[in-house]
């Protein structure tokens, strides 16, 4: 394998015509074509790269003995399929969120890939973004002190989908930052939704996460909310952090706040001055040096293709995030009955 991998993109809308650009400009990978269905997107995608080839399906892609690696772009629906036809043709492969539509296709993909000796990667971004990182960070260090309970909001008005519902849309970002600040994974979930726009897809969700640690996490997706939101709020017994995706220079704050007792001010005189007090003090905004998470997971994807390394996105976590997202469905339809999750 050459210092560059050679990669087909499947799939050439508003999405894929952000990887194909992050694609042609990472170190590590080299775009050699685009797969699209439809002509005129194949042309935009023509007129846009003009030295790549492009195909109307993915098996001309496969013949191409310079394509080492697919990135599928394509509607949630056909994740499981292209992936698996990637990995048959012995190419990497990495799919966009989510990695298939049912716990039992994520974890066939993993043993595929496994058995292939082939990366398999998804793309849950905001692992990529240094704030999340920082984040993380904070976390393992104790920064916070014990995590008490974190919860997300990703809502919008608009870019409303028919292939998914809001939860498949949105909810893979906020699980996938949960599980990998918590480093672990959820014993139970419990959720309600909102049908409003049309009868076959949920528009809102309200979701609870039981975490075997005790740690409890709250999670609202919704496509029709007046204000574009994305935040996730980490509470820890000694500080808390907020994680504002929307912000353009104070994408995180540290925050020393908090509660304690009288004794942890010093005496106290009687069992009446034994009481909790809230603490506040000072916020820290992180410096942090800011790298487009996109181009991140592209050099990344590169990098495990390269090494064979798995990637902290590899199959595993994308099908521990699609078993979530699965229960989470699951106890929305049984109108908040909770559902425990087998891994």
């Amino acid at each position: 394998m050459s210092d560059q991998v050679g990669v087909a993109l499947v799939g050439y809308g508003y999405w894929g015509a952000n990887l194909a650009r992050n694609i042609s400009a990472a170190r590590s990978l080299r775009l050699v074509g685009v797969v699209e269905t439809d002509e005129a997107q194949r042309r935009a995608a023509a007129e846009a790269f003009p030295a790549i080839a492009t195909w109307s399906g993915l098996s001309g892609a496969l013949d191409e003995a310079e394509v080492e690696a697919v990135v599928v772009a394509a509607p949630a629906a056909f994740h499981a399929e292209l992936a698996r036809q990637g990995l048959d043709a012995g190419r990497h492969v990495m799919v966009e969120k989510p990695l298939a539509m049912t716990t039992t296709d994520a974890r066939e993909l993993v043993t595929h890939a496994d058995d292939a000796g082939r990366i398999l990667m998804v793309g849950h971004t905001f692992l990529y973004s240094p704030p999340v990182e920082r984040l993380r960070q904070a976390i393992a260090d104790g920064e916070l002190g014990r995590v008490q309970y974190l919860y997300s909001q990703r809502l919008s008005l608009g870019r409303i989908r028919r292939d998914c519902n809001a939860l498949w849309n949105f909810a893979p970002h906020d699980i996938s930052i949960m599980l990998h600040l918590l480093g672990e994974r959820p014993a139970s979930v419990s959720a309600t939704s909102l049908t409003m726009i049309g009868p076959e897809m949920a528009d809102v969700f309200f979701a609870h996460l039981q975490f075997p640690s005790g740690i409890g996490a709250n999670l609202h997706v919704s496509w029709i909310d007046p204000r574009k939101t994305r935040l996730m709020t980490v509470v820890g017994d000694e500080k808390m952090a907020i994680y504002n995706d929307v912000s353009v220079d104070q994408k995180l704050w540290i925050i020393d706040a908090g509660v304690a007792r009288n004794e942890d001010f010093g005496e106290y005189q009687s069992l009446g001055d034994f009481q909790w007090r809230t603490r506040a003090g000072d916020i820290l905004i992180p410096k942090i040096d800011m790298t487009e998470p996109l181009r991140n997971e592209m050099e990344a994807f590169g990098e495990a293709c390269r090494t064979g390394v798995a990637p902290i996105t590899d199959a595993r976590h994308g099908a521990e995030v699609v078993a979530v997202l699965e229960a989470i469905d699951a106890s929305a339809v049984a109108r908040g009955t909770p559902v425990d999750i087998e891994w």
